[in-house]
């Protein structure tokens, strides 16, 4: 019963965001491709967004059954950004790589959701396990996500001096403090500052409840949580000090500027990362493209509880 009390409030969510996507872009009616997207909108959306991590998600995407380019208007570049349009499992979709560092991460966001008509965004790809209990090639869909990389120094909090070897004691690099940030929100100018960071509870519940199988496994509630900086962490010690002292699951350099952009705008998301690597130790290629497949179907298994009716899975743009 309480499933299908979830189903239908489901499926009134998804009606709803139809409803409030808006119907035109916000592309310069000078901008060249003005019409372009302004048909694109009307006649093939509205769309899913997903945002990806890195040419190799590119290809395994390209090479699979889930993704289907449009035969007519494959992908729009704008501002640098190629935005690939299509079906992913039947349902409208517009992939893009994030880019990096952060910055460029949320600036690629935001023109997805200024540019197309989007009814959530997911971002997948890659990340280092820093937690004992997720192992390589498995999947975290966390709850809560945060900018470890944003310090104020000479704080306590980390304390680089713990951390000598052999023997812990003074370091001049001295101490640093992680920083709350601001969150924005598309309803009010009044900002609220966080360290933790919630990703979209509907869709982390909707997760929650699907069956993935037993291959891969997928980490997913309150205690999954995956720090995001332009760090790329390779340092043990650090690794540590992040899931004994902050509880972070897993490390990767974009969800959390995916996740603060989307707030912004009001927009449903929700992260997935393929656990490809651990601090200190040397990825495998093999076992990387392993994981780049299992997060990928993992997505497309949330797509299917997350786009239920068939008329979403519908566009209408003539080839």
């Amino acid at each position: 019963m309480a499933n299908e009390m979830w189903g239908v409030k489901l499926a009134m969510l998804v009606v709803g965001l139809l409803v409030m996507v808006p119907e035109t872009t916000q592309l310069n009616v000078d901008h060249p491709l003005f019409s372009v997207v302004q048909r694109v909108n009307l006649e093939a959306g509205p769309f899913l967004g997903l945002v990806i991590s890195s040419g190799r998600d590119e290809k395994i995407l390209i090479n699979s059954t889930y993704f289907t380019p449009h035969t007519s208007i494959p992908s729009l570049t704008i501002s640098g950004r190629k935005f690939n349009i299509g079906k992913f499992n039947d349902v409208p979709a517009i992939y893009v790589l994030a880019g990096e560092p952060l910055a460029n991460v949320g600036v690629t966001v935001q023109i997805l959701l200024d540019t197309f008509r989007i009814t959530g965004v997911i971002n997948y790809g890659a990340a280092a396990t820093v937690s004992n209990k997720v192992f390589i090639a498995d999947v975290v869909v966390p709850s809560q996500v945060a900018y470890t990389g944003s310090w104020s120094w000479q704080c306590a909090s980390l304390v680089f001096g713990d951390y000598n070897l052999p023997e812990a004691g003074e370091n001049s690099l001295g101490v640093v403090y992680g920083n709350s940030v601001p969150i924005y929100t598309s309803t009010s100018s009044k900002q609220k500052k966080a360290y933790w960071i919630n990703v979209h509870s509907d869709w982390v519940q909707l997760a929650s409840q699907i069956n993935f199988g037993e291959r891969p496994t997928v980490h997913i509630g309150s205690d999954v949580k995956i720090g995001t900086a332009d760090i790329y962490v390779s340092n043990v010690a650090y690794a540590k000090f992040l899931n004994s002292k902050l509880g972070v699951t897993a490390v990767e350099t974009e969800s959390a500027a995916v996740v603060t952009t989307a707030i912004a705008n009001g927009v449903p998301h929700i992260v997935f990362r393929g656990t490809s690597n651990r601090p200190g130790s040397s990825s495998d290629k093999r076992l990387s493209e392993v994981t780049a497949k299992n997060v990928l179907k993992t997505v497309a298994k949330f797509v299917d509880a997350a786009y239920p009716m068939p008329a979403i899975r519908k566009y209408s743009i003539v080839n």
